[in-house]
């Protein structure tokens, strides 16, 4: 009796495992097992300013139906979302020059993933914005806050990108973060800015006035 016992609880195991474990292997629907397992969360998320207002994309997840986009002022703190099928959405009525920080999930018919990495992004489209991310990055920098302070300057040199000063403000930051490489590429940019500057305010300087 205490050998069946012991095969009967060998033979309950062994069907629960079989159970579990077509549960947890097919992606949807198998041998009447429904997948409980989420899919992976989105990456690479990124963002494109259109004229419908903000494209933001990131890589599509295989397995998912759907994904859902969040944002908000604060972080891990999201107010608002936007659902999709595709990995990708357009996002309108962001008010110019606020920071917002994005998250994305994706998921099946029958689970939803972890958040995706938290992204920050500065949306603003009025060019004479340019100065005021300029003395908020200055701001931030004042009370350490650099990452920040790193994203308003991107700002600011989005909306006016032939300003050499932008650059060289965002090499500092750049170099105080470690990011070298970008450093001495806005480095690079600036001293181009600068001797475009020089040429063209020559130009002006030798150009014979005409006459009437």
């Amino acid at each position: 009796m205490l050998g069946f016992c012991i095969n009967k609880s060998l033979i309950y195991s062994l069907i629960l495992l079989a159970i579990f474990g077509g549960v947890v292997s097919c992606g949807g629907q198998k041998d009447g097992f429904v997948s409980t397992v989420p899919p992976s969360p989105p990456s690479a998320l990124s963002f494109e300013k259109v004229d419908q207002g903000l494209l933001v994309t990131w890589r599509s997840v295989p397995g998912a139906l759907k994904y859902t986009l969040f944002w908000g002022p604060e972080k891990n703190e999201y107010r608002k979302f936007a659902e999709t099928s595709s990995p990708a959405v357009i996002i309108k009525g962001i008010h110019n020059g606020v920071l917002n920080f994005f998250a994305a999930t994706s998921a099946t018919a029958h689970a939803e993933s972890q958040f995706s990495h938290e992204v920050p992004f500065i949306y603003d489209t009025d060019p004479s914005n340019a100065p005021s991310h300029m003395q908020t990055a200055l701001n931030l920098v004042a009370n350490g806050h650099l990452r920040e302070a790193l994203l308003h300057v991107g700002a600011a040199i989005e909306l006016d990108s032939k300003n050499p000063e932008y650059y060289r403000e965002r090499a500092k930051l750049r170099e105080q973060l470690g990011l070298r490489n970008d450093a001495r590429k806005d480095l690079a940019i600036a001293e181009k800015l600068y001797m475009k500057k020089r040429i063209s305010f020559k130009e002006t300087q030798t150009t014979p006035p005409e006459n009437n």
